[in-house]
C-alpha cells in the first residue's frame, strides 16, 4: 500500500472515529429531546421520533417549577464565579509569571493538586466553614464555594499567557516612569485579552453547571439554581418528560453562548497552550 493510501485511510479512520464520537455524545441530548415532546403515559415507547410531538412540556414546566427564579440564580452564580475568577487569577497568575519568592514551586504544585481533589471530599468542611461565617443560603457564600474548588486551572491558563509576553516590555515601561499596575493594566491585560476572555467563559460554564455546592449550601427556592430545581422534580413518581424539558432549556443558553465563542475559546486555548 503507498504512503498516500495510508494516509487516506488513516484520516477516514480518524473522520469516523470523531463522527461516532460524536454521535455517541448527543444521544443523551437527542433523547431528552424525544421525551421532552412526548406524554408521560407514552414514554420509552419511541426512542427514534417523539409519539406525540406533545409541545405542552415547554408551557407546563415554567408553571410546575420557578423556572424563571432558578435562571436568575443560575446566570448569579455562573457570572459571579467567572468575574470573580478573572479578577484574582490574573493578579496570582501574573504574580507566578513575574516575581520571585520562597515557595513559589510548591505553591504552584498546590494549585494544580486542587485540580483533581474531588469536590465531595471538602463539601463538608466548606459547608461548615461557611455556616460559621454567616453565608449559607446567600449568592456570595456558593460563588464562594465554587471559586475556592475551580480558581486553579483559571491561574494556570493566565499564568501560561503572561508567560508569554516579553519580560523588556515591561522593562522599557518601567524605564518611562510606569508602575506595576500600570504595567499589568497598560501590557499584560491588554496583550492577553484572549487568555482573559477564555477564562471568563470557562469559567462562566463553571458557575452554570454547578449542583453540588448549591445543593448543600441553600435552602431558599430564590437561590437555587437550575441544576438543583430541576434535580428535586425527581420523587417516586418522576415525571420524565418535565425533567427533560427542563433540562434542554437549562442548556440552551450555554450551548447558544459556547457557539458564539467558539472560535474565540479555540484561538484562546491554542494560543495558551502554544505559549
Amino acid at each position: 500500500m503507498s504512503r498516500k493510501a495510508k494516509r487516506r485511510w488513516m484520516l477516514t479512520g480518524r473522520m469516523a472515529f470523531v463522527i461516532a464520537w460524536c454521535i455517541f455524545t448527543l444521544i443523551p441530548i437527542y433523547t431528552a429531546f424525544v421525551a421532552s415532546l412526548t406524554k408521560y403515559e407514552n414514554l420509552g415507547k419511541n426512542f427514534l421520533w417523539p409519539a406525540d410531538l406533545h409541545f405542552q412540556n415547554y408551557i407546563d414546566i415554567w408553571q410546575r417549577i420557578d423556572l424563571l427564579g432558578y435562571f436568575k440564580a443560575t446566570i448569579i452564580y455562573a457570572v459571579g464565579t467567572s468575574l470573580i475568577n478573572v479578577i484574582l487569577a490574573t493578579f496570582a497568575a501574573y504574580a507566578l509569571s513575574r516575581y520571585k519568592f520562597k515557595g513559589k514551586m510548591f505553591y504552584s504544585f498546590i494549585i494544580f493538586i486542587t485540580q483533581v481533589i474531588p469536590q465531595v471530599v471538602i463539601a463538608i468542611p466548606i459547608f461548615m466553614t461557611l455556616n460559621k461565617m454567616g453565608l449559607y443560603d446567600t449568592y456570595i457564600g456558593v460563588i464562594i464555594a465554587i471559586i475556592a474548588t475551580s480558581m486553579a486551572f483559571p491561574i494556570l491558563l493566565l499564568r501560561s499567557f503572561f508567560d508569554g509576553i516579553p519580560i523588556a516590555l515591561e522593562e522599557a515601561a518601567s524605564i518611562d516612569g510606569c508602575s506595576r499596575l500600570g504595567i499589568l493594566f497598560k501590557i499584560i491585560i491588554p496583550l492577553s485579552a484572549p487568555g482573559i476572555a477564555t477564562t471568563f467563559a470557562l469559567s462562566f460554564f463553571t458557575g452554570w453547571g454547578q449542583y453540588l455546592y448549591p445543593l448543600i449550601l441553600t435552602r431558599n427556592a430564590n437561590k437555587t439554581p437550575l441544576t438543583v430545581g430541576i434535580a428535586r422534580l425527581i420523587d417516586n413518581q418522576t415525571p420524565w418528560e418535565m425533567v427533560m424539558t427542563g433540562t434542554l432549556l437549562a442548556i440552551i443558553p450555554a450551548i447558544l453562548i459556547y457557539l458564539c465563542a467558539q472560535k474565540s475559546l479555540v484561538r484562546g486555548m491554542m494560543a495558551g497552550a502554544v505559549k
